[in-house]
């Protein structure tokens, strides 16, 4: 027998599928983006791919939208499965395989394609940052998630 997916649960897939593609678009499309006016990186060539040379040297806006940019992830992660067991480990190894695979995918089209963006490690530790941001600022919704159902199965309403 077949359930009905809740009205909830459709809008969740649904917001998931508009954020994977929205963030695929923003990261893997060809162009360069910059939102710091006075930022001057050294680069090398790894192939086609600029590569950051040295991070860190300029606090942009660019790092702080690196970081909005996937706090929904962590956000998902959280709604698809993780909400019960919240191990750092885990959250950790999954922020940082995002990460990874938001620059590497870069990287790797830049050589295929030449989509001429520039490849940072910084990126991947604002990427990272912000999916575990995004898991753990659900948390406490998680604790007042558990007490309402508490108290509908003690039945107080």
């Amino acid at each position: 027998m077949r359930v009905n997916p809740s009205p909830f649960s459709i809008l969740v897939r649904t917001t998931f599928i508009i954020y994977v593609i929205s963030v695929f678009y923003l990261i893997f499309t060809p162009g360069t983006y910059s939102f710091s006016m006075n930022a001057v990186f050294q680069t090398v060539h790894v192939g086609y791919a600029k590569v950051v040379a040295m991070p860190y040297r300029d606090y942009s806006m660019q790092a702080i939208l690196n970081v909005i940019m996937t706090i929904p992830a962590g956000v998902y992660l959280y709604i698809f499965g993780f909400r019960d067991r919240p191990v750092l480990f885990e959250v950790l190894l999954i922020a940082l395989s995002i990460a990874v695979f938001n620059e590497g995918g870069q990287f790797v089209l830049d050589q295929l394609v030449h989509i001429n963006r520039t490849v940072d490690i910084m990126d991947v530790i604002h990427n990272g940052l912000g999916v575990v941001l995004g898991f753990y600022l659900m948390t406490p919704f998680n604790l007042f998630i558990r007490s309402e159902e508490k108290s509908l199965q003690n039945g107080k309403f």
